[in-house]
């Protein structure tokens, strides 16, 4: 390991060690990173001293003007001291600009060149006066020309001493001047002076130059000698690999002989290639591996990035890659350097870090990285051959249960027996790791046929279907998958991984215990729900929902006693979109508190429109019941709009008891605390417990449709369930709903089997605000 830091840093110090005169000196570009960086460092060193040096500059010409004023011609003065002025006031904002504005640094950085000529510039100005106004100065005025111009010549070997090409050729600039008047005053050992002066000048400082030149140089190294250590800690893991190195344009500088050893490479075939040109010739590898696509997006964006593995361009070893951007002082990327290292043997087996990443520490199986590493090399050893591969994705059912029953212990006991089952059932055709929480996953490598893959999906669903012994304990729970298949399902392994949860997902829906295979619709389908889901909330923040209300109708005078409000959503594209179509949407995205306060808060504002009497229902979610949230947002609606609390129906469907019977219990307490009236929508249809109907204290039930239409109709199993429900209702002193009532043939058999009230489309249509009757205790009109 340390033979990668002695050869890469080797050259470094040896360039330090052989720092000409010419190269000091040159006014090109240098062409080697550190060089380059280097030369940022001596340029930055002179932009930090110009602000003060161009005062000073405009503060002695100033008083040079102020000296001459009586001798020389004013406009002549006035001339040479505005473009003083203007050479000084330029350079200095521009100094400014380049240290405070990065975007302006880049599209217009500073140059050696350049900043050689401003400097010349700037002192052949000071030649004007020495060259043509000594001889008509007086004797203190040439006095202070002299003592002027020495003091240029020394101020400038020191301030300009970081960038010795600007410095010599201001010292020559103005030893020129120095000269001129030692010429003027007759005095050939005043000359000789002069040049010894500027002769010791030069020498000091080309010698402070070398020195600062060195010491930046050797800090630049030492700091990038540190983050090689750094770098070469990763290596210790495998001790297979070394050092490489980019430049600016991600092409291959160096790279350690261990490397080159590693890859059985030599240097002359690596360098000063382009490292896509490397790592995957043919550009067909990222197109397979999620790896490699963001290890290229994160070298092209300069994201620096730890342990990212990737496959071999012949796909038979794997590489784990760690790198970080190097930068110049404007934040620009000028090049890269990393380690690399074998991990091919390292990942499977062994006790390393490089497994350990690769393991669940509960289960021992594959965890969410290896199997994604697993499927990349199944999919690219296939991508040329006329066979496949297949994903599964193995959901536990019913695993939840025992987490809340018996515990989380007994719960990750039954996880790891899961996974020796699972193995078990693919044996050699397939590898099992586990993705997270109760979710599993097979890669299957065998043949892929569906009759095959769906004979292994239904052994597994049998095999864990059979009871589990854990401790004492006697656990039964089932297994629900989803089926991806190579190629026709996807041809990288996120496309794999996302149909195959799509499968899983279409599966749950048909009931557990089953399998379900991939099919273009399911991913049709889930996108159109995403945008769906984009549109829903830009319609909550403008004016795309609104609330209908349908009638509610009391069965012996036909006469309206409320209404139910009812989301509507009209897509500016799609139309009307169907409730239990967004409905959904907004309950697995959390918008249903939001959406549903502002149901409860816009039904309560109409509603006090209304006449005294009429009360109006608001569907609520179980979701919404967590917490007392819901409680503060109904409070605040009443208090609000001063509606009667009970004239507020807050409808509750069973599947509310499904989760934390007491937090629900007592989420009801505190509403019904309010005032309002509690009604239990759908009663019959789902999860039913009587001995909910008296512990949170309903008030109303609505008898769900499809026992109206059955009961209607003569089915005897609906009717009794029906008259089951009116006596249960009456015995209890609750008001009852028939829902759904859609014929006057519906009406009669459910007044005359004695519910309370009515409602449905034989009644009303649910309408928007703006369209109800005004007259509101007539008879209701019956619609056929």
């Amino acid at each position: 390991m340390r033979g990668n830091s002695d050869s890469m840093s080797s050259e470094r110090r040896g360039g330090s060690r052989r720092l000409g005169l010419s190269n000091m000196l040159s006014l090109s570009h240098p062409s080697d990173r550190i060089g380059r960086a280097v030369r940022e460092a001596q340029i930055d060193a002179i932009l930090r001293l110009v602000p003060a040096t161009a005062g000073i500059q405009i503060l002695t010409a100033g008083v040079m003007v102020v000296s001459l004023r009586d001798t020389i011609d004013s406009f002549q003065l006035g001339l040479w001291f505005s473009v003083a002025l203007l050479i000084c006031f330029m350079r200095g904002a521009r100094a400014i600009r380049l240290r405070q504005d990065p975007d302006y640094a880049q599209a217009h950085p500073a140059r050696t060149g350049m900043i050689c000529f401003i400097i010349v510039l700037l002192a052949s100005l000071w030649l004007v006066p020495a060259l043509f106004w000594f001889n008509a100065a007086g004797p203190e005025e040439r006095l202070f020309m002299c003592v002027t111009m020495a003091a240029l010549i020394s101020a400038g070997s020191m301030t300009l001493v970081s960038l010795p090409q600007a410095a010599l050729l201001y010292i020559l600039t103005i030893t020129v001047g120095c000269a001129a008047l030692t010429i003027q005053v007759h005095s050939p050992t005043m000359f000789a002076l002069v040049l010894v002066y500027a002769g010791v000048l030069t020498a000091n400082m080309l010698g402070s130059a070398r020195q600062f030149i060195a010491h930046t140089r050797d800090r630049i190294e030492l700091r990038e000698q540190g983050e090689i250590i750094t770098l070469l800690r990763e290596l210790e893991t495998t001790g297979s690999g070394g050092l490489w190195e980019l430049d600016g344009d991600l092409s291959i500088v160096k790279m350690s002989q261990e490397l080159l050893d590693a890859m059985g490479l030599r240097e002359d075939q690596v360098l000063n290639r382009h490292y896509s040109k490397l790592l995957d010739p043919a550009g067909q590898i990222q197109n397979l591996s999620t790896g490699m696509r963001r290890l290229f997006r994160d070298l092209e964006e300069g994201t620096p990035f730890r342990d990212r593995a990737i496959p071999s361009a012949e796909g038979q070893r794997w590489w784990s890659l760690s790198g970080k951007p190097i930068k110049d002082r404007q934040g620009r990327l000028v090049g890269w350097r990393g380690v690399a290292s074998d991990i091919t043997a390292a990942r499977l087996s062994g006790n390393d870090s490089v497994r350990a990443a690769r393991t669940d520490p509960l289960t021992g199986l594959a965890n969410r990285l290896l199997i994604r590493e697993l499927l990349e090399e199944s999919v690219m050893q296939r991508w040329d051959a006329p066979v496949g591969c297949a994903l599964f994705l193995v959901d536990l059912d019913r695993f939840k249960l025992v987490n809340d029953t018996l515990g989380h212990a007994i719960g990750d006991q039954l996880l790891v027996e899961v996974g020796r089952r699972l193995e078990q059932s693919v044996r050699d055709g397939g590898r099992v790791g586990r993705i997270g929480g109760d979710e599993f996953a097979v890669i299957w490598t065998e043949e892929c046929d569906r009759d095959r893959l769906a004979a292994v999906a239904g052994q597994i669903v049998a095999d864990l279907s059979r009871s589990f012994t854990v401790g004492a304990a006697t656990l039964h729970v089932g297994a629900t998958i989803g089926i991806a298949v190579y190629p026709f399902d996807g041809e990288m392994e996120e496309e794999l991984m996302r149909s195959a949860d799509l499968a899983l997902y279409r599966a749950k829906e048909a009931g557990r215990g089953g399998h379900a295979f991939f099919e273009r619709c399911m991913f049709e389908e889930a996108e159109d729900n995403r945008l769906l889901e984009q549109d829903v909330r830009q319609a909550l923040n403008g004016d795309g929902l609104t609330l209908a209300y349908q009638p509610i109708i009391d069965a012996a005078t036909g006469a309206v006693v409320g209404r139910e409000a009812l989301l509507r959503w009209r897509h500016p594209k799609r139309g009307d979109i169907p409730p239990d179509q967004f409905i959904p949407i907004i309950e697995d995205t959390g918008l249903i508190h939001q959406i549903g306060d502002w149901v409860i808060r816009e039904a309560c504002a109409e509603a006090v429109k209304w006449g005294e009497e009429l009360r109006v229902a608001v569907n609520v979610s179980a979701a919404q019941l967590t917490g007392a949230g819901l409680a503060k947002t109904v409070l605040g609606a009443l208090a609000t709009t001063r509606l009667s609390p009970d004239r507020l129906e807050l409808e509750v469907t069973e599947s509310v008891f499904l989760g934390d019977d007491a937090a629900t219990l007592a989420s009801l307490e505190r509403l019904r605390a309010l005032g309002v009236r509690l009604v239990l929508d759908d009663f019959g249809k789902g999860y039913s417990s009587f001995g909910y109907l008296s512990r949170a204290q309903f008030a109303k039930i609505k008898i769900d449709q499809s026992f109206v239409r059955g009961a209607a109709e003569g089915a005897r199993d609906c009717l009794a369930i029906v008259k089951a429900i009116l006596a249960l209702a009456r015995g209890l002193g609750v008001e009852t709903t028939a829902e759904g009532v859609e014929t006057e043939e519906q009406a009669r058999a459910m007044r005359r089997l004695g519910c309370g009230q009515l409602q449905g489309f034989h009644f009303g249509r649910p309408v928007e605000a703006s369209q109800l009757s005004d007259d509101l205790n007539a008879p209701s009109r019956l619609i056929a």
